[in-house]
């Protein structure tokens, strides 16, 4: 499950355009944020994706991206032209082909290296979903676990949704804003398509999967939530927007919190493991923010420059490690989790701190920007959240733990098995 957004300069009221999204993912499935560098030297070869190989292009655009470890795609990210891409699980009555194609993780990042604009980005996909169609496992340790997608594909200028169904697709320029989750959103109002004239696209939605997903829910909610802040959003109501419960207590809400927690092996095991936004200003600048981490309701924001990135936010594979960023704040997450009524108060108190410190003062920049002054600061705020993290960490030896039974076995059997050091 993941909550996407984009929304253009008219709703921000700024002159600014700002993309958002949660990715839910198996709970110990680590997401990395990297910095890719932009290519250019003529070569010609292969290029391996999550399971196959195409022709890779001739030069590339650099990247910011949020990935699984494991896979070659990504589930968000930015490029040096201000292309913005998420996408979502789709859940459809059309299966997914035998043989292996691309995934819609290895769409998204191949429309970022290739695309120089919205509308390129999305026919790059278009283009790659013909020729290779999608398909592949796209779960971590679930590898039954298969879907469809969807995406927002956004620059300074154009927000757009693609839906796909095997190798056929809808695509609508959605205006001034969207939302997606994980349902089909565009019925017969699509204005270009692989389908013949007319065709609803919605008929290829499997209602039930997508009913037990909450998707509707989440989505309607981010949607009130823009239209109530038109003309003041900035980078702080989307990351207001990316901690939403439906309830104070996560984990009860039948898969309508947009702050995902798992809960279960069944209906709630998906979790928030990764969150970006991405502010595109004029004349080229950006703002970057990611949490690094899972449940952005316990994290802070921190801003990430491509061109001197946190290093530790590229460690992490499938057990708990001190050298990752990932999995030291996977400690803190799920040590916290257990004892959510007690630690919320003191996250939220140091998330204003560290997002009043870091975040709204942080000037837009260039995307090769490299002043050593904010690279100071982009590095400090992740040292900084860290910090606060262990405090409340050490404070949790003296707190009861609260989460019920099921919930807490789930937890301390992932724990047990990633090697994460409950307290």
């Amino acid at each position: 499950m993941c909550d996407t957004c984009g929304i253009g300069p008219e709703f921000t009221g700024s002159g600014i355009s700002i993309f958002g999204k949660n990715s839910d993912r198996e709970p110990d499935e680590t997401q990395l944020v990297v910095s890719v560098p932009s290519k250019n030297d003529g070569a010609k070869e292969e290029l391996r994706c999550t399971y196959i190989s195409i022709p890779q292009v001739e030069a590339t655009f650099a990247m910011v991206l949020s990935k699984p470890f494991w896979l070659w795609g990504a589930e968000m990210g930015v490029n040096e032209k201000g292309v913005v891409i998420g996408n979502e699980a789709l859940f459809t009555k059309v299966k997914q082909e035998k043989s292996p194609g691309l995934i819609g993780m290895d769409l998204l990042r191949l429309a970022l290296e290739r695309g120089g604009d919205a509308r390129q980005a999305a026919q790059i996909i278009i283009d790659l979903l013909e020729k290779y169609g999608q398909a592949g496992a796209c779960g971590y340790r679930d590898k039954k676990f298969s879907y469809m997608n969807s995406f927002i594909i956004m620059d300074r200028k154009v927000i757009i949704k693609l839906e796909t169904a095997g190798r056929d697709y809808v695509m609508k320029d959605a205006g001034t804003h969207a939302a997606i989750s994980n349902g089909i959103t565009i019925a017969r109002d699509w204005d270009s398509s692989s389908l013949a004239p007319n065709t609803d696209f919605s008929k290829f939605s499997d209602p039930l999967i997508t009913y037990f997903s909450g998707s509707a829910f989440r989505k309607g909610g981010n949607e009130t939530a823009i239209n109530q802040a038109k003309g003041k959003i900035d980078a702080g109501e989307v990351f207001a927007m990316l901690r939403a419960h439906h309830g104070d207590a996560p984990g009860k809400s039948f898969n309508r919190d947009v702050c995902m927690h798992a809960a279960g092996p069944l209906i709630r095991k998906s979790q928030t493991t990764g969150s970006m936004v991405v502010e595109l200003h004029p004349e080229d600048k950006f703002r970057i923010f990611v949490t690094g981490g899972s449940a952005p309701c316990l994290t802070a924001f921190k801003p990430f420059l491509p061109a001197a990135p946190f290093p530790d936010t590229v460690i992490g594979a499938g057990h708990y490690s001190d050298d990752s960023y990932w999995w030291r704040h996977e400690a803190y997450h799920i040590n916290a989790f257990l004892r959510y009524e007690s630690v919320r108060d003191l996250a939220r108190q140091y998330i204003r701190e560290i997002e009043g410190k870091y975040v709204e003062k942080f000037p837009p920049h260039a995307w090769r920007e490299t002043d050593a002054s904010l690279v100071a600061k982009s590095h400090s705020a992740f040292k900084e959240s860290e910090g606060q993290e262990k405090i409340i960490l050490g404070r949790m030896k003296t707190m009861k733990k609260q989460a019920p039974r099921p919930s807490a076995l789930f937890w301390k059997h992932i724990a047990g098995r990633c090697g994460v050091p409950l307290v």
